[in-house]
């Protein structure tokens, strides 16, 4: 017989007296992005809080930019904030085949967590451009989601950068074609000449 389904456990949000500042709806979107689909509420709420608990320091999530971003305020606290950010449209539940709640982005939450994810890139590009480090470009990138590289390949030209050249030559040189091809895009805007793909390994 087919294991059937355990049942839901349910989630009773509890709501904080006064809203999260943007800056603390930033800090929870982007921790759960750290943690999307494989952790909850409690998780979020531990690694804001830098938890040195045995399940934050097991997933290391104590290496994590966001852990310990809200440490200034209670767990209990926090936990009202992520609560909000459910209420408001900023984050969703969805339950496991186990009934476990996890949580994920809404259409809202990922646009704004790719704009972090944006201003986050331009800051290391920053700093590998000061460091003369163009090379840490990758595999720093290559985990990074194709539709985060597109937005910011968007913004550089806009507005553009054309310091970081050197870095989206090494980017170029390590991407798919069709993140290949933005890069070029990117480099023509700038007066730049495009990069030549390179040729196709043989099998």
């Amino acid at each position: 017989m087919p294991k059937r389904r355990k049942r839901r456990i349910p989630v009773t949000l509890t709501l904080p007296a006064e809203p999260p500042a943007p800056a603390e709806i930033d800090a929870i979107l982007m921790a759960t992005d750290a943690v999307i689909g494989s952790a909850g509420r409690a998780g979020v709420v531990l690694i804001l809080n830098g938890s040195r608990s045995k399940k934050a320091l097991r997933h290391e999530w104590d290496k994590l930019p966001e852990y310990g971003a809200l440490a200034h305020l209670t767990a209990v606290k926090i936990g009202q904030l992520v609560d909000w950010c459910i209420k408001y449209g900023w984050l969703r539940i969805e339950h496991t085949y186990d009934g476990i709640p996890l949580l994920l982005h809404t259409e809202k939450g990922w646009e704004r967590v790719k704009q972090l994810w944006v201003e986050r890139i331009l800051d290391w590009f920053a700093e590998w451009q000061a460091a003369g480090t163009p090379e840490k470009v990758w595999p720093r990138l290559e985990t990074i989601n194709p539709q985060i590289k597109y937005m910011l390949l968007e913004q550089l030209r806009e507005r553009p950068r054309p310091e970081f050249a050197p870095i989206l030559r090494v980017w170029f040189s390590r991407e798919v074609r069709k993140v290949r091809r933005a890069i070029n895009h990117t480099l023509q805007t700038w007066g730049q000449r495009p990069l030549p793909h390179p040729a196709p390994k043989q099998s």
